[in-house]
Formats: structure tokens, C-alpha cells, sequence
């Protein structure tokens, strides 16, 4: 299929649509146009791949500059400097604090999933011959292929992800993810485990984040049993696309209606991305 920017953007289609090869030179930020063209494309299969995709800071920044507003740029920078903010390193290359065991990585979520973000995009630049996939789970057909029972038992139902709060009363991620005594009354932000797309209007199934993660107003055992029900279904492999990373690919991704996990790879093999998000959005 192609759509019509100010020029012609090829969008190749994966095997059942959930995502896809586009045809573009991500190293000139697309204009109104063709940043309309890639968005229509990212709400029909949510997974966009772009190939060519060797990128500087700069480069990555603007693209991400011409679909919304980037993230705040703390912690884990790519450039010492703060000049390219919300652009963070993942990498084992330069002994990085995510290394190939990080544990955050490898289970399913969304990225900042107390106050999720738009999208997200990672550019492979050092990627291991084995491993080290990122893989992409469908939150609208795993929400269609629910269970009858289990679709009942979250019906009108929140989930609450586990937060701290800064000194600016900002929402922040658990520092280590430390298990706690007790989720039910932790600090958290409630979001509704059914929701509706902004721009598609179809409702996805929203989980965030496992760890620490509780259903208001069940006792704990309850909660946790229809977590784990919950996870379990969208850990099924006819709901993800797995994608084997060349050095030199770009792929943006549909946070809210996408989870994504990082799969295991040899702690000798060298990997190094570059990842940001899309913070907020007009057009995603």
C-alpha cells in the first residue's frame, strides 16, 4: 500500500498487519505531510520498521520533533551534554546500566507506564548476530481474543501501577523496581484496563506494567490471580512480532495499544540502541 505525503511513502504490511517495512528516508525529518502519512499508517498496524536508519543524535532527534513533543530527557542520556533531551542509550557496549540483564527490559510493558507516553522508538546501532529481539505484543486483538470470563472479570475495572513521587510531585518508576509489602495501599495512578484508541477509536486491553501492579477493591489474592491470567494471555505468540534487529533500523511503535519486551541474548554479545519516545501528539 502507499500513501500520499509530499512524496510517495511505500508501507509494506507484515504478515496480519501487525506492523510494517516503510519505505523512507528517516535521516530528513518528514514534512506536515509525510508525518501525516506515516501516522495513518502507524494507527493501521501500530509497528512501523524503517531500514537506513543510520542516524545521528541530531537526525533522531528532529524525526522524533516531527510527531510531537519529545520526553523531559532524564536519566540515561545519550549525550552528556542534554542537547538532544528524552534520547537515552541502551547498550552493553559502554558499560551501560542496561546491560543484558536488565531485568525491566525483558518482561512485557509499556514505556512509562504510570502516565504512558504516545509512542515509542528504538534505532539499532551494535546489535548481537542472536538475541536480543524486540518483541511487540497486539493489546487490540488480545483484548478481542480475551476469554469470555476473563473479559467479565475486568469489565468497569482499573489496574494501578506502582509509583514514587519526585520532589516536583512528579510520577517516577519504583528506583530498582523493589518488591513491596503491600501493593494494595502503595502510592499508585489508576487507569482504566479497557480502553479506547484516540485517533482508531478501538478498544485495547491496557496492562502497563506487571511488578508491584494491583486491581483496586480485590483482596490481594484475587488481584494477583487475574493478573496473572492477564499476562499469561498476552505472553501467547499469535499475539506479538518478534523483530531480529540489523544494525541501522528504526522502528516507532504505538505505546498505548503495543507492549514490548526485549528478548534474552548472550551476556558476552554487544548491543547498543538508541531509544526515545513521543511524548505527546496531535497527529499520533
Amino acid at each position: 500500500m502507499s500513501l500520499n505525503g509530499t512524496t510517495t511513502i511505500k508501507v509494506n504490511p507484515l504478515p496480519g498487519g501487525f506492523g510494517a517495512r516503510v519505505e523512507f528516508d528517516t535521516r530528513t525529518p518528514p514534512d506536515l505531510g509525510q508525518a501525516q502519512a506515516i501516522a495513518q499508517a502507524f494507527h493501521a498496524h501500530q509497528v512501523l520498521i524503517f531500514e537506513g536508519a543510520d542516524l545521528t543524535l541530531a537526525q533522531l532527534a528532529d524525526f522524533v520533533r516531527a510527531f510531537g513533543t519529545q520526553d523531559d530527557g532524564s536519566g540515561r542520556l545519550a549525550s552528556d551534554s542534554n542537547e538532544y533531551a528524552g534520547i537515552r542509550v541502551v547498550e552493553n557496549v559502554e558499560k551501560g546500566k542496561f546491560g543484558p540483564r536488565s531485568n525491566s527490559e525483558l518482561d512485557w510493558h509499556s514505556d512509562r507506564f504510570f502516565d504512558p507516553v504516545v509512542a515509542g522508538l528504538l534505532n539499532s546501532v551494535v546489535v548481537p548476530k542472536e538475541g536480543g529481539d524486540t518483541s511487540f505484543c497486539d493489546l487490540y486483538r488480545a483484548l478481542e481474543e480475551l476469554p469470555v470470563a476473563l473479559r467479565q472479570a475486568i469489565e468497569g475495572r482499573r489496574i494501578k501501577q506502582d509509583v514514587v513521587f519526585d520532589t516536583q510531585g512528579k510520577p517516577g518508576m519504583r528506583p530498582g523496581g523493589v518488591k513491596l509489602d503491600d501493593v494494595m495501599s502503595s502510592p499508585g495512578v489508576e487507569t482504566d484496563m479497557v480502553q479506547f484508541h484516540r485517533f482508531t477509536r478501538k478498544p485495547f486491553l491496557f496492562l502497563g506494567n506487571r511488578l508491584n501492579a494491583y486491581v483496586p477493591d480485590l483482596p490481594l489474592e484475587e488481584s494477583e490471580a487475574l493478573l496473572d491470567a492477564l499476562f499469561a494471555h498476552v505472553d501467547q505468540p499469535q499475539f506479538h512480532y518478534r523483530h531480529h534487529w540489523a544494525a541501522h533500523e528504526l522502528i516507532l511503535y504505538d505505546n498505548r495499544c503495543c507492549m514490548h519486551r526485549r528478548e534474552a541474548f548472550d551476556e558476552n554479545a554487544e548491543r547498543k540502541l538508541y531509544a526515545s519516545v513521543v511524548d505527546r501528539s496531535d497527529i499520533l
